[in-house]
């Protein structure tokens, strides 16, 4: 039976694969992903670099030409195709509906290329983005780091650091660059926000155990190396959206119950217990339930096994994470090691309905998670606050979620108002037709 979007799997009559005594099984993926969020607290004790280096390395990227930075880009680009043509196979494996999705989304990819190159010369060109700087060993281990104006003088000793935001992209698993927020990140610049934009493994190059592993790698490199940047590392936000926001919400459960069962090094644990807040926006979070909602639009449910290891879907879904055996032996404790979670949702989002960010957040709160905000806008889709949103000059959504962790609510207010106008990129009937081309 076809699943209408925006209800869950229950309201909608599907049976959810599996249950709750059954799912984990021999918990083979989360064996993995332990092995690989304890390799990262003995292979990232300072961060990798000593800091003295990093700023002489901030200031020979600033020196760097526009001829190397294009060669960097060139270089992004090339890695980027040779990671997707291994798709176009599957996807016609997957049938019409899936090629026509990619079709669609190249349309709107093209209609919204004019607005979008101001952000594609930024990204370049603009002298406040550091690029690719690599925070681990493997592939596409790298992030960009946007320096405000400020944050030259907040590099002095002794001088008041500014607050961080730690960008984690989405792409659905399988494609995505981190300067996917350059417009997120220039409009930090804009609020005096250092923007840590990150990289990490997509698949067929890595599952979702690895992606699991590269955030996690991200941030603990980031709370060893940002202080050198002029960044607080007592005052940082992690932002994640749609697949990143998955990865994020995996990484937090498994850092809080490593942290419970002191399973993990300390410094480690810290890396997102620390954290002021952890915003996530538009993100799948129960894999099992997604299944029926990707038959219901014609795509094979297959796409989400692949990204897991033996097709282990419970075992890859934060939802479901918080019903296993060892988060009800240690789920109180743990519980206490999570940060602020905030929990963002359209009601029109085709990709990912909203009972996703719903379900989540009351299981959240069911297993005694305190801290735990669900954000559900009307009449917004899975792209809105990215990029029609800010197409549009009206909305500063991204901006607005953020702030208030790092800020305050009432200082935030009041830098957003001290926040530049900005016009219209585009007609307004040309957003309102790449929004209804939009597959997501």
């Amino acid at each position: 039976m076809a699943m209408p979007v925006g209800l869950s799997p229950t309201d909608a009559g599907e049976t959810v694969m599996g249950s709750p005594s059954n799912r984990f099984g021999d918990e083979t993926v989360r064996s993995v992903l332990r092995n690989r969020i304890r390799l990262i607290s003995e292979s990232q004790e300072d961060g990798g670099t000593d800091p003295q280096v990093l700023r002489s390395m901030t200031t020979l990227r600033r020196k760097s030409s526009m001829v190397a930075e294009v060669q960097e880009a060139i270089q992004d680009v090339t890695d980027e195709v040779g990671q997707f043509f291994p798709l176009f196979p599957m996807a016609l494996v997957y049938g019409f509906t899936a090629v026509w999705l990619v079709v669609r989304l190249t349309i709107y990819a093209a209609l919204i290329t004019p607005a979008a190159l101001k952000y594609v010369y930024a990204y370049f060109f603009d002298n406040r983005i550091i690029h690719r700087v690599r925070y681990g060993p493997n592939r596409r281990n790298f992030l960009d780091i946007y320096l405000p104006p400020e944050a030259t003088a907040a590099q002095a000793r002794g001088a008041q650091k500014l607050p961080v935001v730690i960008g984690v992209m989405g792409g659905a698993w399988v494609m995505g660059h981190r300067s996917w927020n350059t417009q997120f990140g220039m409009r930090l610049l804009d609020a005096g926000v250092i923007l840590v934009a990150v990289d990490y493994r997509n698949y067929p190059i890595g599952q979702v155990p690895d992606m699991v592993e590269d955030v996690g790698r991200a941030i603990a490199w980031v709370r060893a190396n940002i202080k050198t940047f002029g960044g607080d590392v007592n005052n940082m936000v992690l932002h994640a959206q749609s697949a990143g926001a998955h990865l994020s919400a995996m990484l937090m459960i498994e850092h809080g119950l490593l942290s419970a069962t002191g399973d993990c090094e300390q410094d480690d644990c810290s890396s997102v217990k620390g954290l002021k807040g952890v915003v996530l926006v538009s993100g799948p979070y129960d894999l099992e339930a997604m299944q029926p909602h990707l038959v219901a639009r014609g795509l094979n449910a297959k796409m989400l096994s692949i990204l897991t290891v033996d097709g282990d879907l419970a075992a890859c879904s934060p939802t479901l994470l918080l019903e296993s055996d060892e988060w009800k032996e240690h789920g109180k404790k743990a519980a206490e090691n999570l940060p602020p979670i905030y929990l963002f949702h359209g009601t029109t989002d085709k990709a990912v309905p909203s009972w996703s960010s719903v379900r989540f957040a009351k299981k959240l709160q069911d297993v005694g998670v305190k801290d735990v905000t669900l954000d559900i806008r009307q009449d917004c889709t899975h792209t809105l606050p990215i990029i029609e949103g800010p197409m549009r000059g009206k909305h500063d959504m991204q901006v607005e979620l953020v702030l208030p962790f790092l800020l305050g609510k009432q200082k935030a207010k009041e830098r957003l108002a001290k926040l530049p106008k900005r016009p219209s990129s585009m007609p307004e009937f040309i957003v309102k037709i790449a929004e209804w081309i939009m597959p997501y």
